[in-house]
């Protein structure tokens, strides 16, 4: 087969053409750090590295949105706390108001520590991260507590003006937290069924589950009847109600007011049912708080992986790559002679003189 001096020419073009390109796909490596620039580079690889980068994108928005739960868990943990402390001190005024030494004007005094902390209560049940409130359930634009008519003294009570409703959010691929406690949850509690006690002057105290306020969201309320019978549904001698903690302790500072032992005794019973409620809410707060902090760790951990493999898959070796552009120049130079050669050649340099 002969070789004609086009061939030869088509040859050598191809091979600089090569040659320019390797040089070119070396020299770009070495200046944007990476060994695929673009998918035609390597199709199989550039989706494992897209994939890589749309983990550590979803991983990264997981961890603002557990940051932001951290801060609104901590605030209701701190809130409930508080709370705890409240009722904790009510507790202890009710123990010594019942107390044979303290007379009626003793407990009108007590009454007025009761209604400031009445207001702290309620300046709890108010608590904000930013503008959103914390105890609104999903209306966290909305004051979750508002005091309805007069004032709570007067015969007003406190309405919920959230809901129920939990919110959510996502804190990795498989797994979500709810960050609020609705005011529901963490203002009021339920009875599943009517409790009867007989107080210490021979009276008995039913407390009876209800139907909440129908002006308020609060799922269910509380009765509280004292009568000389054991029965629940007997006459009563006197009765009130109250759906959340703030309308419970403005039964107590009434009573206190109007020194009404039987009602104060009463009322020691919802106190501690509330204690306990507040107990198991701030227990729900610390498990939900340990498995974001749990969460934070593990995703931390996922980032450095997916890290490390988006590295390995598109970062270059620059040593290599170095190396590289060097062979590449050198077999540029070699070619460029070598055609140089052969280029300058022609037929009469293949005619031999007989």
């Amino acid at each position: 087969m002969r070789i004609s001096s086009f061939m030869y020419i088509e040859m050598m073009k191809k091979s600089f053409q090569d040659s320019v390109s390797q040089l070119f796909d070396s020299q770009e490596q070495l200046s944007s750090g990476l060994k695929i620039n673009r998918p035609s580079d390597d199709i199989s690889a550039m989706g494992q590295i897209l994939g890589y980068k749309v983990d550590i994108a979803n991983t990264t928005q997981y961890q603002k949105n557990i940051s932001a739960a951290q801060s609104f868990l901590q605030t209701s943990d701190t809130s409930m706390s508080s709370v705890v402390e409240n009722l904790q001190r009510i507790q202890e005024l009710m123990v010594s108001g019942v107390n044979g030494s303290t007379d009626a004007a003793g407990r009108q005094n007590i009454a007025a520590e009761i209604a400031t902390i009445k207001e702290s209560l309620y300046s709890l049940s108010l608590t904000r991260l930013g503008n959103r409130y914390l105890f609104s359930g999903s209306q966290t634009y909305t004051a979750s507590f508002a005091l309805t008519g007069a004032a709570a003294s007067a015969g007003g009570f406190y309405t919920y003006q959230g809901d129920s409703t939990q919110t959510s959010v996502n804190v990795n691929s498989t797994a979500q937290v709810i960050e609020n406690i609705s005011g529901s949850d963490a203002f009021a509690f339920s009875l599943d069924t009517t409790l009867s006690i007989r107080l210490t002057t021979g009276r008995f105290a039913h407390y009876i589950p209800t139907a909440g306020p129908s002006n308020s969201n609060m799922p269910s309320a509380i009765a509280v009847n004292i009568s000389n019978s054991s029965s629940p549904t007997a006459v009563s001698l006197e009765q009130v109600s109250f759906s959340n903690y703030m309308d419970m302790v403005n039964i107590i500072e009434t009573a206190f007011n109007k020194d009404d032992v039987d009602m104060i005794n009463a009322m020691m019973k919802p106190l501690l049912m509330s204690l306990d409620k507040v107990v198991t809410v701030r227990a729900t707060i610390g498990a939900r708080l340990n498995f974001l902090q749990q969460t934070i760790n593990n995703n931390d951990n996922n980032n450095v992986d997916q890290s490390t493999y988006l590295s390995n898959a598109q970062d270059a070796d620059i040593a290599k790559v170095a190396t590289d552009i060097s062979k590449s120049e050198v077999a540029l130079q070699a070619l460029r002679q070598s055609s140089a050669q052969v280029m300058s050649q022609t037929l009469f340099d293949f005619l031999s003189i007989r």
